[in-house]
């Protein structure tokens, strides 16, 4: 009687296994729709959702902020203008 209790968890394991490699070999090869309007960035109401946009650390703080809102003084990039007039160099 142990060895059919054995055999049976044995096939159930087996079994089990085998469901759990085929899910993740499914999810794996999936490729995912292009440009299908689900799969985008959705916003939050009342934000838009913006490009993706290089960052440049302070030369002050080291605080990283987007190239876009960075105080430019030379080649340094500053988080702001104080910490622009507080650099010395």
């Amino acid at each position: 009687m142990r060895i059919i209790l054995w055999l049976l968890l044995g096939v159930l394991v087996i079994l089990a296994l085998k469901k759990k490699a085929r899910d993740m070999q499914s999810r794996t090869f999936q490729t995912p729709p292009e440009a299908a309007p689900s799969s985008a960035p959705s916003a939050a109401p009342g934000h838009a959702v913006r490009d993706a946009e290089d960052m440049v650390s302070c030369a002050h703080c080291q605080l990283y902020v987007p190239v876009s809102e960075a105080v430019l003084r030379g080649e340094l990039h500053f988080c702001s203008a104080a910490h622009a007039d507080q650099h010395t160099h």
